[in-house]
């Protein structure tokens, strides 16, 4: 008996040492890695591969389970330029009614989201208009032991570049309609279309497609490989504005060198193709080395950059190398988060280029105020350089420089409903004044919007299906 009672002790010490050890491997970092499949380091969600299009989470808690969610959203907006013109003042009522319908679906080794956005815009001075508004957001994802595949979709259709309540957290719904992890790390394929830098009463249509694959070659490195095409077409085109597609291919290599560490390099090849009258084509080689940082739950931090080679192949052949490079820091407190992003690259022109070497600068900043209230401000700067001449272009601007500024506080009444107020300000300016679209764009050389609205939304809890 007293042998039986000294083993159980001695077991009981051990496995005490045991905890303990493991524990202090676990605070040290020297804990092993885990085995190479599924659950392997450079596939774990909260830090995914730097050359890749995903980004951690960031603590931010995500619905597993399979539902299907309606919402409406109501708001009465006074805006000081609703046709969105140059040089024009005059403050103006506009009412918006938009509904959503958000679908996700989980297997073992598949995920399905979905969300469907519509509804119409609508001003009654000077005169009756109503414009509608169509967005359609598709993710999907398949795994296997190594990896995954994962395609993603947005399409939309918008009265003008510039309709936004703000960021996505001014819409309902999940966001995904209107692009939201539709291509973060594609250079230029978010900024196909613009936003911060249009003007003009135009309806445009967008769409956005990727696919992208991530394969893991060992626990500590993995490849990726994507294919995107992304078109703009404008509709009622009276300005003038240049339509045009873009395909991407894009490889890269991510390997992590610490815990919270990677390096990655990625190249990628884009096609820009306009009307033949107004530009043509342009091939654009893009090099990038990215270094990134990932505390879990916390922090997320990319760095990248590198040179970029243009080739022009309308009119005289013209080829040139210049600087490509993207800068993002995410960080998550108690109860706020922050948000920066800076990138230079090349896009499509906005309508009003054939091709233009873009740089943008965005910024939000979210916080919950107690229980019931939570607050988002973004703010944005983008700066447009013309690529190529303006031959067959009714618009002579060689650049442009767009600032944008949301504020918007939202009230939860119960579980159901919300009360928002939003503040927006739009600005652009051109280095020349426009004067051969004055009736459809407006004259002179700077258009400025302020829009104040309020509204209220409904959002049933969501129902659960199998």
């Amino acid at each position: 008996m007293t042998k039986l009672r000294t083993i159980r002790i001695g077991v009981v010490i051990l496995v005490f040492a045991a905890c303990a050890a493991a524990q202090d491997d676990s605070q040290t970092g020297a804990a092993p890695a885990p085995a190479f499949g599924q659950s392997a380091p450079v596939l774990n969600p909260d830090n995914p591969p730097v050359s890749g299009l995903d980004e951690p989470s960031l603590n931010i808690k995500t619905l597993s389970r399979s539902f299907i969610s309606p919402a409406i959203q109501i708001g009465e907006s006074a805006d000081t330029n609703e046709n969105n013109q140059l040089g024009a003042s005059n403050v103006q009522p506009v009412s918006h009614v938009l509904g959503a319908l958000d679908l996700q679906k989980f297997w073992p080794k598949s995920d399905f989201i979905m969300e469907y956005l519509g509804g119409g815009v609508f001003q009654t001075e000077p005169t009756y208009q109503a414009k509608q508004v169509q967005a359609l957001g598709i993710q999907a994802v398949t795994r296997w032991r190594t990896g995954y595949l994962e395609l993603r979709d947005a399409f939309s259709y918008i009265p003008d570049g510039s309709f936004v309540l703000g960021t996505a957290e001014g819409f309902p719904g999940l966001g995904i309609a209107f692009g939201v992890g539709t291509g973060e790390g594609l250079p230029g394929i978010m900024r196909f279309s613009g936003g911060l830098e249009s003007v003009g009463d135009i309806p445009r249509l967008s769409n956005i497609a990727v696919a992208d694959v991530v394969q893991a070659i060992s626990p500590r490195a993995a490849v990726t490989l994507l294919g995107a095409y992304g078109n703009s077409h404008f509709y009622d085109n009276t300005a003038g504005l240049i339509n045009g597609d873009q395909t991407t291919i894009e490889g890269g290599f991510a390997r992590l060198i610490s815990r919270h560490d990677q390096i990655g390099g990625v190249y990628a090849f884009q096609l820009f193709q306009f009307p033949y009258s107004t530009g043509g084509e342009v091939y654009n080689h893009v090099f990038n080395v990215r270094w990134s940082r990932t505390i879990t739950g916390r922090m997320r931090l990319v760095i990248g950059a590198g040179p970029q080679y243009t080739d022009l192949q309308y009119g005289n052949k013209l080829t040139s190398w210049s600087l490509s490079g993207r800068a993002i820091l995410r960080y998550q407190f108690q109860r706020s988060s922050i948000s920066a992003t800076w990138a230079k690259y090349e896009t499509a022109g906005t309508g009003y280029y054939a091709g233009a070497n873009t740089q943008i600068a965005l910024f939000s900043y979210r916080r919950s105020l107690g229980r019931t209230f939570s607050l988002v401000t973004t703010a944005g700067y983008v700066r447009n350089q013309r690529l190529q001449s303006a031959i067959g272009s009714d618009f002579n601007f060689n650049r442009d420089n767009g600032g944008t500024a949301t504020v918007i506080l939202r009230k939860h009444l119960g579980r159901s409903y919300d009360f928002f107020a939003a503040y927006s300000f739009n600005e652009v300016a051109f280095d020349i004044a426009n004067t051969a679209n004055c009736a459809t764009l407006g004259c002179g050389t700077t258009a400025q919007r302020h829009r104040g609205t309020i509204g209220l939304e409904w959002h049933p809890k969501p129902t659960r299906i199998e």
